[in-house]
């Protein structure tokens, strides 16, 4: 009887599992599938190539995101979590891209690409029945839903971190026009959040405020009167600016704060800051510079002779050593030959007195018969 009642459950278990794989497979097939299979935290780089506006593009690192071009600035987390959901989005239907007019759905030469890692999303038009967004990838075109169009052609100043400051820059020393500020006055600035962030537009003004890092990282605004408005130049992506410009141009961004900070000044207060490494002017060279001793000796003349021989220690050059063929060479010395080969003859010949200057000796022919034959 024991043994009957065993049997059973054993068979009951099995029902039951058969029946929730079953389940399992039902609900795997009802769930529509997603645009990618890609992980959010995975991705690395983002990229929105839009005809005609700059190329915003993203990087990922330990820290978060940053926007890398066409500003050099933290990006927004809240921005990207909303762009990286394409991710999971809903693929309502799906049909081959070689099957497809793609001249009816915008995307034979499409205006907005979004590429995520080596992952590339073109998008097109509008589905008039549905309302869903074309989108084609590795030889597919979705339809997914139009909620993301938005995000891709929004400006670069909407990706742009609404903090004040940069992440992990913690202020120890601060001065508000030249005057250093209270410690209580740096508490609370790396935790504030702009209301908006507007390009800053006419010549910025203000009282400048210097802030510094333990490192000695130094950033400088410029902050009204009310101390709501703060405003900083930030380098512009070389990417932007074509392949022949070497140094990034500024680009001002206005931060307006909801609520001002208290800026209390303490003039007895000390920077613990290391200073700044100084930069000698490019037309400036330091004595010290080996690289600049050795440029000046590659400007010399390398042939030129010894200002003071006795006291030089490079030896004489070898008049047969081969010389780099772009030496400039003096003129070479002249030699006359006679008819028959023979090298003229020098002339010996002895110089007259000059008449009331015993001391001085004649020139050559002076006083001979210039028709005379020349002497054997």
């Amino acid at each position: 009887m024991k043994g009957r009642w065993l049997i059973n459950a054993v068979l009951l278990a099995l029902v039951l599992v058969l029946a929730a794989l079953i389940q399992r497979d039902l609900d795997s097939a009802r769930t529509p599938p997603t645009l990618s299979d890609l992980v959010a935290s995975d991705l690395l780089l983002i990229e929105i190539a839009r005809e005609g506006e700059l190329t915003i593009q993203l990087g990922q690192s330990l820290q978060g995101w940053r926007l890398e071009a066409p500003l050099a600035v933290d990006a927004d987390p809240e921005r990207i979590d909303k762009l990286l959901a394409i991710l999971d989005t809903q693929v309502h239907r799906s049909i081959p891209q070689a099957a497809a007019a793609l001249d009816q759905l915008d995307l034979a030469s499409p205006r907005i690409r979004l590429r995520l890692n080596t992952l590339e999303l073109a998008f097109g038009g509008i589905d008039p029945v549905g309302q869903y967004r074309y989108v084609a990838s590795e030889g597919l075109i979705h339809l997914i839903d139009d909620r993301f169009y938005p995000l891709l052609i929004a400006p670069p100043l909407d990706y742009v971190s609404r903090r004040l400051l940069p992440r992990g820059f913690v202020p120890v020393f601060g001065r508000l026009a030249g005057v250093p500020l209270a410690a209580d006055a740096l508490d609370g600035l790396e935790e504030l959040v702009a209301e908006r962030i507007e390009p800053l537009t006419g010549e910025p003004s203000g009282s400048p405020v210097e802030l510094k890092a333990e490192d000695g990282t130094t950033l400088r605004f410029l902050v009204s009167e009310d101390r709501r408005r703060w405003s900083r130049s930030l380098p512009v992506s070389a990417l932007q600016q074509g392949p022949k410009a070497s140094v990034a141009a500024p680009y001002s961004l206005l931060y307006v704060l909801t609520t001002a900070p208290v800026l209390n000044e303490d003039p007895s207060a000390i920077d613990p800051a290391p200073p700044a490494p100084e930069v000698a002017p490019p037309d400036r060279v330091l004595e010290s510079d080996p690289f600049s001793e050795q440029m000046q000796g590659e400007r010399d003349d390398p042939f030129a002779p010894p200002s003071d021989p006795e006291e030089s220690s490079f030896d004489e050059p070898d008049p047969d050593a081969i010389l780099p063929g772009d030496v400039e060479l003096g003129r070479p010395p002249e030699v006359r030959l006679t008819p028959d080969g023979q090298a003229p003859p020098v002339d010996v010949r002895r110089r007259s007195k000059l008449r009331g200057e015993p001391d001085k000796a004649a020139p050559i022919g002076f006083g001979e018969d210039p028709f005379a034959p020349d002497p054997e």
